[in-house]
């Protein structure tokens, strides 16, 4: 690619230009690479890169291309589409059915909230609670300092207690 590259620039010598003008001959592909740099050089020139009656060609082309008249239903096809319609429908009602009967034999019945007696809240007894607090006190978080710390907090809340 690069050889082709050079070679439109006039860079090679006589016999390397001529070696890479055989390649052109026999490789679409290196021709396919010509082409695309030589339209590329174009564009950077500022030429255009088609001409003014290339839209008028294509246009008169496609004027001269045969209509295809797409092929007709057949009526095994108009059935099957029916049947595939209207079954579509019935699921569809079915199922709408089933959502919004109050009476549908699937639809669990409404069971009524259980009634639950009111208990007033207890009286908190500190004495026991504390007394809990100081014997699990050794799997507290805080437990992890080293030193006095958990000590400290058991005798001033054993004083707040007294």
């Amino acid at each position: 690619m690069d050889k082709i590259s050079a070679l439109m620039d006039g860079e090679l010598s006589s016999q390397e230009t001529r070696h890479n003008l055989l390649r052109l001959k026999d490789s679409a592909e290196c021709r396919e690479t010509w082409d695309t740099f030589y339209l590329i050089g174009d564009v950077m020139r500022g030429e255009p890169a088609l001409d003014d009656t290339f839209t008028m060609r294509v246009c008169g082309r496609l004027a001269e291309e045969p209509t295809i008249i797409a092929p007709r239903f057949t009526h095994r096809q108009v059935i099957g589409y029916t049947l595939s319609a209207a079954a579509s429908l019935a699921a569809v009602a079915f199922v709408l059915t089933l959502a919004i009967n109050v009476d549908n034999p699937f639809r669990p019945a409404r069971q009524q909230p259980a009634q639950v007696a009111f208990q007033p809240p207890q009286p908190i007894n500190q004495a026991k609670i504390n007394e809990y607090l100081i014997a699990h006190q050794e799997f507290s978080p805080s437990t992890m300092m080293q030193g006095v710390a958990p000590y400290v907090r058991t005798v001033s809340d054993d004083q707040a207690t007294h």
